[in-house]
């Protein structure tokens, strides 16, 4: 039976002008991109022989304490950034818009670049570039340790987009992944008026030289969000110094960061106990 009351979902449709993109390069989920470090590094944090078996747990977790009487730092932290939930987050949220074809970009030293590629895209497009006076100040700060390219190149995606009118999408470079020959810049696509998919490269291989982009290489990360969150409206903002409930909130917390080996609980346990915790700080009551 249709339901008049039932609250429909936001929604996102990301459709290419050129058949085949969708189906064999399409734009997908973030947390289904697979990253060697955060592979790596889960497999060295879940040992299953030290989860099965209490001796071996037991004495990692008492060499885990001769290497803190031994450093300097006192609150040393052993656990992996990668069980971090905060990087969890920005990992996996959003969409990765990857390359839709193979192309191979030129250097010749002078600043400039040529491209190929075996095919183009929806208008004859897939390629152009940006002007050095266009991005002249801002370039260099995209990654401040690497060298950039004079000329930025213009990646001409066939994707289109439409979204619910609340939604918004924040362009950043894809988070916390392997990538050396290029950088994307940070921005924010309104799909109401924006409905074309383009991102830009700045490239820091300087080198006379040719470097190829496979098809299915992923160039850049869309996270959606609602406009509103962005524009602060309808958000009160307090900015102020503790009082005695923050401070009474803080204790429970300090002392629940202490009570348990940390082998001996799971990420996803002490986070519903934070969370719990901080729905007792009783501030939360002049905002409801």
């Amino acid at each position: 039976m249709f339901n008049l009351f039932k609250k429909k979902k936001k929604w996102i449709r990301f459709y290419s002008l050129d058949t085949g993109v969708a189906d064999l390069h399409p734009i997908f989920p973030a947390r289904k991109l697979k990253r060697k470090w955060r592979t790596d590094a889960l497999k060295h944090e879940n040992s299953k022989d030290a989860k099965k078996c209490p001796a071996l747990k037991a004495k990692a977790l008492w060499e885990r304490f001769q290497n803190m009487d031994s450093t300097d730092a006192p609150d040393t932290l052993w656990s992996h950034a990668v069980t971090c939930p905060a990087l969890h987050a920005v990992m996996d949220s959003g969409y990765i818009i990857p390359a839709p074809a193979d192309f191979i970009i030129k250097l010749d030293g002078s600043g400039n670049f040529e491209w190929r590629a075996e095919t183009v895209f929806y208008g004859g497009r897939y390629m152009t570039a940006h002007i050095p006076d266009q991005t002249e100040g801002m370039r260099q700060l995209v990654n401040q340790q690497k060298d950039v390219l004079d000329y930025t190149i213009k990646i001409e995606f066939p994707w289109r987009v439409q979204a619910h009118k609340d939604i918004v999408f924040i362009q950043q470079n894809i988070a916390y992944w392997d990538e050396e020959r290029f950088s994307v810049p940070n921005g924010i696509v309104d799909p109401q008026y924006s409905y074309e998919i383009n991102c830009q490269l700045f490239w820091h291989l300087t080198e006379p030289g040719e470097y190829i982009v496979k098809a299915g290489t992923p160039l850049v990360q869309w996270i959606p969000v609602h406009r509103d969150i962005l524009a602060s409206k309808g958000i009160d903002v307090v900015v102020e110094t503790a009082n005695a409930d923050d401070f009474k909130n803080n204790e429970i917390m300090e002392y629940n960061r202490r009570k348990n080996f940390t082998e001996n609980t799971t990420l996803s346990e002490r986070i519903k106990v934070q969370a719990d915790i901080l729905k007792l700080n009783k501030n939360i009551e002049r905002f409801n």
